[in-house]
């Protein structure tokens, strides 16, 4: 008997009995969608988290800072001079390395002013560590007095000249356009106020981005190293501060690796040269690794209604081996083998995984698209996905479960006598 006799006799007899197969059917439909669904949870929680921290910042930058140390114990720490920028450059996986300075600023429109705090980076490395604009464009190599504004920024200018209070009436401020208003930046706190320090001169800016307010980042602006360490300078003398010298290092770096997958290994690697080092990859780990419990329970639930379908299967082919004894007798007279007999029960069985787990798979996505749709009115992310290798394995294991249910049933026909099988009526 070749494989198209075996599957037409298969689908013949399975239609012969069309309500006890589709009931059949039914377990597994059911069984498949409930593990299916119950997993797609699990995964749609974990796309979740990162669709969360993403807004917070890019999943791939690992943020460096130098170790705390305390100073009167006299032991020496490790520096984030250029030499060690240039070590962590060379690590396998490491797309762009730039050092952080950070410093508050009062950023200038007309006779209104704002409280900027201003990050400094290699303005080549802002598009790798993946800043958002809304407007404009990003920082690139070459710009000097460049800036690109924080979302929120741009709705936070003030009366310098009001009292405080007043000033931070949502009647007293504006919100500026960062693309076509002209700005400059003060380095005295107290400018346009009776304290201001006539001796701190406005330093011309040129706005050329805006920073999208979905970002983390949304809050404080992004210049040039070069021109925000110069500021710095310039400030810190004017106030009699003492400039730290850059062979010193710095305080703070940014690291931005080409994969997720090596985000933990780099960052491992930036520890062992003693630094601190902290990524949002990390907090997804932590959130996932709490989550896989909760996979694990909502899978073995699934299971359950997949086991209870797999009976559902062992029943419907030991009723059907009792209800074709005589037929089985008559097979094996006219010449049928017992691996034709095996074989033509697990086909049965075959059919009805293949048939349960396609439609289940269907189902399941159906009720996916419902939950998330419902999650969407009540303003969660994603509950609930299913990527296509889940969907592919749960038609395969239906199937396979179908043909290991099958199993008993095939060998109890084989074992059949063929004589008394022809007698039985």
């Amino acid at each position: 008997m070749n494989g198209i006799d075996l599957i037409a006799m298969a689908a013949k007899n399975l239609w012969k009995r069309k309500l006890r197969t589709f009931l059949t059917v039914l377990g597994v439909i059911i069984g498949t969608a409930s593990i299916v669904v119950m997993i797609s949870v699990g995964i749609g929680m974990n796309r979740g988290f990162e669709e969360q921290l993403s807004q917070i910042g890019s999943l791939t930058v690992i943020e460096v800072s130098k170790p705390w140390s305390n100073e009167k114990s006299g032991q020496k720490t490790a520096q984030l001079d250029t030499k060690t920028l240039e070590q962590i450059a060379a690590i396998e996986g490491v797309e762009v390395v730039t050092p952080v300075v950070n410093q508050y600023f009062l950023l200038v429109s007309g006779r209104y002013v704002a409280d900027c705090s201003v990050t400094g980076i290699l303005p080549e490395a802002m598009e790798p560590l993946g800043y958002k604009v809304s407007e404009g464009r990003c920082l690139q190599e070459g710009d000097t007095i460049e800036m690109v504004m924080g979302g929120y920024v741009a709705e936070n200018f003030y009366n310098p000249k009001l009292s405080s209070r007043a000033r931070w009436s949502s009647e007293n401020m504006i919100q500026v356009n960062p693309m076509e208003d002209k700005f400059q930046l003060s380095l005295d706190y107290g400018y346009g106020t009776k304290h201001a320090n006539k001796s701190l001169k406005l330093k011309k800016v040129n706005v050329v981005g805006v920073l999208d307010q979905n970002s983390g980042d949304s809050w404080s602006s992004v210049m040039p190293l070069s021109q925000v360490e110069k500021l710095q300078a310039e400030m810190n003398k004017a106030n009699g501060e003492k400039t730290k010298s850059r062979s010193a290092g710095y305080e703070n770096a940014k690291v931005k690796v080409t994969d997720m997958d090596d985000v933990n290994r780099v960052q491992q690697a930036i520890k062992d040269m003693g630094f601190e080092a902290y990524s949002l990859k990390e907090s997804l780990d932590a959130m996932q690794e709490t989550s896989k419990m909760l996979q694990m329970v909502l899978g073995a639930i699934g299971a359950i209604s997949l086991i209870v379908a797999a009976i559902g299967i062992t029943n419907t082919m030991v009723m059907s081996i009792y209800e074709r004894t005589r037929e089985i007798g008559v097979m094996k007279v006219i010449g049928a083998t017992l691996p034709d007999i095996r074989n033509l029960f697990l086909t049965e069985a075959a059919f009805i995984g293949l048939m349960g787990g396609l439609v289940g798979v269907a189902v399941s996505f159906g009720v996916s698209k419902i939950v998330n749709i419902v999650g969407a009115a009540t303003g969660q992310t994603t509950l609930s996905y299913i990527p296509w290798w889940l969907a592919i394995l749960s038609v395969v294991f239906a199937t396979l479960i179908g043909i290991l249910a099958g199993y008993f049933p095939a060998r109890r026909a084989m074992r059949l006598s063929a004589l008394a099988a022809i007698r039985t009526e």
